[in-house]
């Protein structure tokens, strides 16, 4: 990575010298010097033969996660397939700690209950996807993930990072704070990486070391505690906050940490009494009377980030259950009601029919015990949605929560039929033999992904077909015979 041409501000230097306990020379030395690069395993797709053939020469563990790599370097990640089918995710490490932060909340909810459940998590601040990904990783099987983001263009890139890591039970959101206050306690767990002065990210992003600037800490730390406020009451009785930033300064960190414990009524929990392991060079909260952990580039491996574990007074009960509740679908332009499952609403073209042949094709695409409701939007796109997501979806539209997405883009109605959409075969739902496969070789598999078209090999099925990169699929083609339609989706294509 090349040298930042933007320098250390001298305001912020001094800032640091003024933090008790902290070498802030040996912090902003680290700083000029390169940030590491390192990349997490989708605990989900991955399998030995591909994690040991996904650069892994010289690549070593990162102490406090089990699916962590550091590299030796930065390869071009764009042109590596798995990527795009979700097997891995480019991450700093330091932020791979929530993967291990959430392990031991499930756990802990786990042995409270006798067995695993599985639980509602929201990622307040979630774009591009990082700390979600992880914290899908930790998750058990059906527990129900919402991650909101605010800016627009950033919850398109998070919703598509998320399609690609390939877990069905998602629902995105993107609405301010506020927003979220209308609604009732019904999140068991609750991750606030909070909008920072990014202090901790001027090794590596020059916009962090030009905006800098006291006002901006001020403003930062008081946009926090907004959020805070308006997030944090609908944790459940029981439940659990995680609250991060990607700064070093004490009124962004100890400070907020603070407020959560004195004006919050949460009950700070040390990272030793859920039994984190592998940070022994991270560095402890500065004030002393705050439970967290920092993460400083002079210290550990990876970008600086402080956070912080709460807990809310009470006994966590089991999620919602399902309700039999009408809902508009996110993004159609219009509402439609739910169906059963073998039955949808009308969509653009034709009479505007779907037959339900083709609908319960698509169910039957499902992996068995997923139990999905089908619905068809007025663009004549149809969702599957899992049943654990209907009782979240139905308050967070009924609190005004602007829903961007939920569930899987499953098909689209094309003259009277349904054609499936790509998505679907990344999205850990579909059965493996729902669809022939074929495994592409490397180059046509950066071909398909250009959306390029180009032949299948000789004897492939008619029809369509889910074509594959070392094992995982990246997508489906319909194969013509003398052609195959390359339907990856458009927005996806890569352009190198």
């Amino acid at each position: 990575m090349p040298t930042l041409s933007v320098s250390i501000p001298q305001d912020f230097a001094r800032s640091l010298a003024a933090i008790p306990g902290l070498d802030s020379q040996a912090l902003l030395a680290a700083l000029d010097t390169p940030p590491s690069v390192s990349l997490r395993l989708n605990r989900r797709k991955s399998h030995p033969a591909l994690s040991d053939s996904l650069y892994a020469e010289g690549s070593e563990g990162v102490e406090w996660c089990a699916d962590g790599r550091y590299l030796p370097q930065r390869p071009v990640f764009t042109l590596n397939p798995l990527l795009h089918a979700g097997a891995f995710y480019v991450q700093d490490a330091s932020s791979m700690i929530y993967q291990q932060i959430v392990e031991h909340i499930c756990g802990r909810i786990e042995a409270e209950r006798g067995h695993s459940v599985p639980v509602s998590l929201l990622d307040f601040c979630a774009a591009p996807g990082g700390k979600t990904t992880a914290m899908i990783n930790a998750v058990p099987d059906g527990s129900v993930v919402t991650a909101n983001e605010y800016v627009a263009t950033r919850g398109k890139i998070l919703r598509e990072n998320l399609e690609k890591w390939g877990y069905p039970y998602v629902i995105t959101t993107g609405s301010a704070a506020s927003d979220y206050a209308a609604l009732p306690e019904i999140f068991d767990i609750i991750a606030i990486d909070a909008p920072c002065s990014g202090e901790g990210m001027m090794r590596k992003d020059e916009e962090a070391r030009r905006q800098w600037s006291d006002r901006l800490v001020e403003e930062c730390a008081a946009l926090q505690r907004g959020i805070l406020r308006d997030v944090t009451p609908t944790l459940r009785p029981g439940g659990w906050l995680i609250y991060s930033t990607c700064t070093f300064n004490m009124a962004e960190d100890e400070e907020n940490a603070r407020f959560i414990r004195e004006e919050l009524g949460l009950i700070p929990v040390t990272p030793a009494e859920i039994g984190l392991t592998g940070i022994d060079s991270a560095s402890p909260a500065l004030a002393a009377d705050v439970a967290g952990l920092r993460f400083m580039q002079h210290l550990t491996r990876g970008e600086g980030l402080f956070v912080s574990i709460f807990r809310r007074e009470g006994e966590l009960t089991p999620m919602l259950e399902s309700a039999d509740a009408d809902f508009s679908i996110p993004g159609a332009g219009g509402s439609a009601k739910r169906k059963s499952r073998e039955k949808g609403r009308s969509g653009k073209g034709g009479d505007g029919s779907v037959p339900e042949e083709s609908l319960k094709r698509l169910q039957n695409l499902m992996k068995p015990g997923l139990e999905m409701q089908t619905v068809c939007g007025n663009a004549g796109m149809i969702s599957m949605y899992p049943r654990q997501c209907l009782p979240l979806l139905r308050h967070l539209q009924g609190a005004g929560v602007r829903v961007t997405a939920a569930g899987l883009p499953a098909g689209e109605v094309k003259g009277g039929d349904v054609v499936p959409d790509s998505r679907i075969v990344l999205s850990g739902a579909c059965r493996d033999d729902a669809f022939p496969s074929v495994e592409l070789p490397e180059q046509d598999a950066l071909r398909y992904l250009r959306r390029e078209a180009f032949p299948l090999p000789e004897g492939t099925p008619r029809g369509m077909v889910r074509v594959c990169y070392l094992g995982l699929p990246l997508g489906l083609m319909k194969n013509l015979g003398s052609r195959a339609n390359n339907l990856y989706p458009s927005a996806w294509r890569i352009k190198i």
